[in-house]
Parts: structure tokens; sequence; C-alpha cells
């Protein structure tokens, strides 16, 4: 198919490795896809060997810019040239924006997070792009760093500070950058660790926020989140082949401990996994738009249902807290709820034995009993 601008951004993105749409009309022409963006390139045969360039991502680049910088680019390996060699040698020179493009093709499409950095890239940091990378220096970095904490984004703040570390590191390692690395011992904000989980009294608005949710992938999606306590990118890209709801088991294949994870489903899951239509040819439980892959953005719902269960300040991941809160209310052991969870280590499900004060008002009122009742009976 010829790409345009309405086809581009009908792709959607895959949930890990990188898949590519390329044009008939201008051989060689294609899209690139990765979790985190979309990329024209150019694939082309220079000296008997198949080269691959990049020309830019799309956002940076229009379709038809894209397709009007690869007809140039054909041109000039019409005319003897080597573009892919010619960019290797400008490498000496490389800005941000280089080292950015490589980045995302060479390492963050391997990483799940990949669309954070994506955002992260795009709204605090673009305006490095056309900057060498040997002139940006770690006031730069400490003072992004500052704005973006002084804006109470402290958790992000700290995070743009790692990925640029890492970011100058690969630079380094591909011979970008000689050194040193302007966001090497930066001093980072004091992160307080989000304790927020849907309450007993919260909880009915939530569950009629989400009966009034029109679309039924999102409401399931959200329903199941909520009662599996699964990360959401793990809900997602669930399939109907990762599911036996005879016997009532959901494997994972693929989760952020980088194991398999076979979760037991409870019956109102099951009741409502069998409620969702099924398409043809799709693989993906909760599918998308057009229904060609799974959901991918669904935090502009979440906004609406929130709203709806006047729980402004609920984020999707602390649906996942909340199972866990839950959980220890109802007596369940913190090995349990790491099992359930997932988790890797012990320490982080350690935060849901303080999310719940009911086991310990009833541990300190049985407590409190006893000791009066000692104290009465050796002084009578």
């Amino acid at each position: 198919m010829k790409l345009t601008k309405k086809v581009v951004e009908a792709v959607d993105h895959p949930s890990q490795g990188q898949a590519f749409v390329r044009d008939d009309e201008l051989r060689g022409f294609a899209l690139r896809i990765t979790p985190g963006s979309k990329t024209f390139i150019l694939e082309r045969a220079i000296h008997g060997r198949v080269r691959r360039m990049t020309l830019g991502r799309f956002g940076a680049l229009t379709v038809d810019q894209a397709r009007d910088l690869a007809k140039v680019k054909i041109g000039e390996i019409a005319q003897g040239n080597d573009p892919a060699e010619a960019r290797k040698q400008r490498r000496q020179s490389a800005t941000f924006g280089d080292l950015e493009t490589l980045y995302l093709e060479r390492h963050a499409v391997h990483k799940k997070s990949a669309s954070n950095d994506v955002t992260l890239l795009d709204k605090h940091l673009a305006g490095w792009r056309s900057r060498r990378l040997s002139a940006i220096t770690r006031a730069d970095v400490s003072t992004r760093h500052a704005e973006m904490g002084s804006m109470g984004s402290t958790t992000n703040a700290n995070r743009m500070i790692a990925l640029v570390r890492c970011m100058f590191n690969l630079a380094q390692d591909w011979g970008l950058h000689p050194g040193p690395n302007p966001a090497a011992r930066i001093k980072l904000f004091k992160e307080v660790k989000r304790d927020r989980f849907v309450t007993p009294a919260e909880l009915p608005k939530l569950w009629k926020a989400l009966a009034k949710e029109p679309n039924p992938y999102v409401r399931g999606a959200f329903f199941i989140g909520l009662l599996t306590g699964a990360r959401r990118s793990e809900v997602l890209t669930m399939q109907w082949t990762h599911l036996d709801l005879q016997q009532g088991l959901w494997r994972i294949p693929t989760t952020k401990a980088d194991r398999p994870h076979t979760l037991p489903l409870p019956r109102p899951v099951i009741e409502e996994l069998q409620k969702l239509p099924r398409l043809d040819g799709n693989p993906f439980v909760f599918c998308g738009r057009w229904g060609k892959s799974h959901l991918v953005n669904i935090s502009t719902p979440w906004k609406r249902i929130r709203k709806e269960a006047g729980l402004h300040d609920v984020r999707i991941h602390d649906l996942r807290r909340t199972l866990g809160s839950w959980l220890v209310a109802a007596g369940a052991s913190l090995p349990l709820i790491g099992k359930t969870l997932n988790h890797s280590q012990q320490s982080t499900t350690a935060i849901y034995a303080r999310l719940q004060l009911d086991p310990v008002r009833a541990a300190l009122e049985a407590n409190a009993i006893t000791m009066l009742t000692y104290e009465k009976e050796n002084t009578t």
C-alpha cells in the first residue's frame, strides 16, 4: 500500500520487537514501527549490499517530507554515493537528535518501557536535538532536572537523568561521543513511594463508572486488571491462546520479571471474558481501533471513568496496588500476595503491609483486651 498520513496513524505499535510497512510506489521507502516510535527508513542496495538508512521519525517528518528525502537519497546512490557511509562519518560530530534516533533503533526497541522514553524525549528533551553532543554540559542536564522537579514531577525528573546517562554511555560505546557523560554524578530527588489504592468506600463508585463505559474492551480490561492485579501491558496484550477458561487459568508468557506467570482466574473474571466479542483474525482479547490489534492507549478512557467515579487522583497502576491492599485486608499472607502479583523481591510486596490498617487495628484491639484483662486478673 502507499504510505499516507492516514495509514501511518492507523498502524498500531507492536507489544515488542519491530514491524515494517513498505510503500508500494517508491521502492525501498518504508515505515518501521516499534513499541515506542514510528520511523521512516530507506532500504537500498549499495555496492552489492542492502543498506537500511533512517530518514526520521513520524511527527518530526511528515509522510511527504520523508518521501521527498528518500528520493534525494536514491538520487545520491544513483550517482555512486553512499549516504549511510556519509552519515557514519558525520557521527564524529553527532547531535543529540542523531543519538536519539540510534538509541530508539538499537536499544529502546528491546525495552518494555520504550514508550516512556519516547515521552521523556518528546516532552522534555526535544530542544536538544539540534545540539552537538559535545555541547551538552552537566549544567544543562542539572538545570533541566531542576526545572522538571520544580513542576512537581520529581519521579520523571529522575527518570530523565537515568535516560540521558544511559544514552551518553551508549554514545561512548558507539563511537559518537568520547565523553564525559554530562548526566554523571547528578544528585537525584528523593522519591516518596506512592501508596494510593481504591478504598472500600470508593470501590462501589468505581464499579458503577465502569458499568457505564460503552467500549466493552476498555471496560473488560479495567475490570480484569482490578480483579487480577496484572500489569497494564499484560492485560492489554492478553491473547485468547493464553487462556484456558475451562480450567480458569491465564498464562502470561512475558512479564516484567522476565519469566512466564500462570494466574488462576476468579469466576467473575471468567464470566467477563466470556462476554467479550471475538474478532476473526485478531488474536487479542482486548481489541483496539478497527479491530486489527490490541488496545494501546487507555489513559483517555481512564480519565473519563475516574471522573465519573469521583476518583481524580487514582492512576491506572493504583488498581494493581488496590488488589494487594484488599488481599491484605482479607488476611492473605505477603508471600501469597507476592506470588499473585508476580513480584521478584519480597521487599516489593512489603508495601502492602502498611497500606491496610485494619489488620493492625484488629491486632491492637486484641492485644489491648489481653493486657487489660491481665492487669485486672493480677490486681484482684
